[in-house]
């Protein structure tokens, strides 16, 4: 793929300690992107983005989920199978296999990066904010699987909290966005990327490169999503005119922006 960002020791760091932070050790973290760039979660790395254009079409997304009725949370995860939970769109989710995935180093540690577009209102409404309340990914050999419950999916490979806790969501891990936010102005609802995250493929170690990468996501328990469907995309090449390059650097450059000016300790 080239060079994408020019490496820094606080790159170094940051990733050589995430990768090294298993999900399930870390507990009780709010990552709120509206007022830092980026920071980590278990062994992920999360980033604001704002890749332009984002938009249906432009996108290419594998997993489209909406809140149904007055429902302010959604969740669901890509399956060729139907529409499970609150999925919608048949033509933009749909099955991933591994061997689709292109991978990103940073510093010498490999990750794969998932994109979302939140269609959420814009500057100066107060709407235009969204928690990501869960992202769990399993692989599988059976592809178009539509289980009420993700974890039947198959192996998990990465988890920002685990499903459930009795009857409620448990929501202990969770990331803030702000759809509003771009460099010199705001931007709003579908066509603009908001958050970019970063899964070592370590973690897919041992899955077989056809196996199908299902991507659960849940949205809304802390802050609702109240606007418009949300979308993610994963990077899989360059077929937007290198926009998604774009993305990966300037995910990067604000991972050294966040970690020169605030530390690693608050958020690993």
């Amino acid at each position: 793929m080239g060079k994408i960002a020019s490496p820094t020791r606080a790159i170094t760091i940051l990733a050589a300690i995430a990768a090294l932070l298993p999900a399930s050790k870390a507990f009780g973290i709010e990552l709120d992107l509206t007022t830092q760039e980026s920071g980590t979660i278990g062994a992920a790395i999360f980033s604001r983005a704002d890749t332009h254009p984002a938009g249906t079409g432009v996108f290419d997304p594998f997993l489209t989920l909406s809140s149904k009725g007055n429902q302010n949370v959604e969740q669901g995860y890509n399956t060729s199978g139907g529409l499970p939970l609150d999925d919608m769109r048949p033509h933009w989710t749909h099955d991933l296999q591994l061997n689709q995935l292109k991978d990103v180093t940073i510093r010498g540690v490999s990750y794969f990066a998932f994109e979302l577009d939140a269609n959420e209102t814009g500057n100066g409404n107060d709407r235009r904010t969204l928690s990501v309340d869960n992202i769990r990914i399993y692989t599988s050999p059976k592809g178009s699987q539509t289980p009420n419950n993700p974890d039947a999916l198959g192996t998990l490979r990465y988890a920002l909290n685990p499903l459930l806790a009795g009857a409620t969501f448990d929501v202990s891990n969770w990331i803030k966005i702000d759809a509003s936010k771009k460099e010199a102005g705001s931007t709003s609802g579908s066509g603009s990327s908001d958050l970019v995250v970063y899964v070592p493929t370590s973690l897919f170690t041992g899955a077989s490169p056809t196996d199908f990468v299902y991507f659960y996501n849940l949205n809304g328990v802390h802050d609702s999503a109240d606007a418009g469907f949300e979308e993610w995309r994963a990077l899989t090449g360059v077929p937007d005119g290198g926009n998604t390059l774009v993305l990966l650097g300037a995910g990067l450059t604000a991972l050294v922006f966040w970690a020169g000016r605030r530390g690693l300790s608050s958020n690993v």
